[in-house]
C-alpha cells in the first residue's frame, strides 16, 4: 500500500487541470497576505516543516490563490474567519504540493456549518457528519463543520476532516467516489490497489489494525482515512505496513 500511496501523493496528480479555477478572483489586500503568512507559520504544521524558503513561498502563494478563487459561505450560525480559510486552503494544497502548477477543477464553493450535520444538512451536536463532497445540484461544492475543521489542526491524532474531503475530491475526478482514482492509477494497478484496500478493511474489521475503524466503511473511506494518516501519522502507517 505504501508504494501505491506514493503514486497518489508524489507520483502524479495528472487528472487535475493547470488552467485557472472557475470562480471569480477575489482581490487580496497586502495586509491579508502578511496575515496569511503569519497564520501558516503559527497554525499549519505541514507548512512549518517545509525546509526551504522557496517551497514555503510556493505553498503560501497556492494557499492565497485557492482563497482568491473559491467562495466560502457561512450557513446558519456559522461565522468563519481568515484562519479557517487558511486551514481549508492548506488542506487542499497538501496532497498536491509536489506538483506546483496543478489545481483542482471540481471545487467552487465551500459551505461552512457551525456544528456536525446530518444527511438533511441539519446541525446538532448529536449528528455525526463532519464533512461532505457535494453531488448533483451541489456538485463543485464541499460542506464542512467548522468545529471539525479546527479540531483537525489542533489535534495530531490522524483525523483531519478537510484533508479527508479533498482526497474525496481527488477520488471524484474520474466521476465516481469509489476509492479508485482511475485517472491516476494505471489499469494494471487497479486490481492490486483494490486488493490492498480490501485487505486493510479486513484487518480493521478483525481488530488487527489501529487505523480508525471508519476506514472500514468502504473503499472510498479507506482511501480518505489512510490519506489522513499519510500526512498526520506516517510513522503509524509504516508500522501497519500500508
Amino acid at each position: 500500500m505504501g508504494v501505491i500511496l506514493m503514486l497518489v501523493f508524489i507520483g502524479g496528480i495528472i487528472f487535475l487541470l493547470r488552467s485557472t479555477m472557475r470562480s471569480d478572483k477575489k482581490e487580496m489586500p497586502e495586509m491579508n497576505v502578511k496575515e496569511i503568512e503569519r497564520l501558516l507559520d503559527e497554525e499549519v504544521d505541514f507548512y512549518k516543516k517545509i525546509q526551504t524558503s522557496e517551497r514555503k513561498e510556493n505553498f503560501k502563494q497556492r494557499v492565497i490563490r485557492f482563497i482568491q478563487h473559491v467562495r466560502f459561505t457561512d450557513v446558519g450560525k456559522a461565522k468563519h474567519n481568515l484562519l479557517d480559510e487558511v486551514l481549508i486552503a492548506s488542506s487542499a494544497i497538501m496532497p498536491l504540493f509536489s506538483y506546483p502548477d496543478w489545481e483542482y477543477k471540481n471545487i467552487r464553493e465551500i459551505l461552512l456549518y457551525d456544528d456536525h450535520f446530518d444527511g438533511n444538512y441539519q446541525t446538532d451536536e448529536k449528528n455525526h457528519i463532519m464533512g461532505m463532497v457535494g453531488d448533483g445540484a451541489m456538485n463543485d461544492t464541499m460542506i464542512l463543520s467548522l468545529p471539525a475543521l479546527r479540531e483537525g489542526f489542533e489535534r495530531n491524532d490522524g483525523s483531519q476532516t478537510a484533508l479527508h474531503e479533498f482526497v474525496h475530491l481527488i477520488d471524484k475526478a474520474d466521476g465516481t467516489v469509489d476509492g479508485v482514482p482511475e485517472y491516476l492509477i494505471p489499469k494494471s494497478l487497479i486490481e492490486p490497489w483494490l486488493r490492498h484496500i480490501r485487505a486493510g478493511i479486513l484487518d480493521i474489521n478483525q481488530q488487527e489494525s489501529s487505523i480508525n475503524p471508519y476506514a472500514a466503511t468502504n473503499e472510498s473511506e479507506f482511501f480518505a482515512v489512510i490519506s489522513e494518516y499519510f500526512f498526520e501519522k506516517p510513522e503509524l502507517l509504516r508500522r501497519e505496513s500500508y
